[in-house]
């Protein structure tokens, strides 16, 4: 009987570490999102900004 109850600890350990490090990747998952949809973000400006400035630069 020993040796179930070590290994339902050592399984719970074991599943508690691998719990902390996903936990760990989804935030720099997370980080990397919120990176990638500010950086979209600035490259829209400077298409909208390349746009009217072109537009302008036809009309004149």
């Amino acid at each position: 009987m020993n040796t179930g109850v070590y290994s339902v600890e050592e399984r719970l350990r074991r599943t508690k570490k691998m719990l902390k490090e996903k936990e760990h990747l989804k935030h720099l998952i997370q980080e990397d999102v919120n990176e990638l949809e500010h950086d979209v973000k600035q490259l829209e400006e400077m298409l909208a900004k390349e746009t009217s400035q072109s537009k302008q630069s036809v009309h004149s």
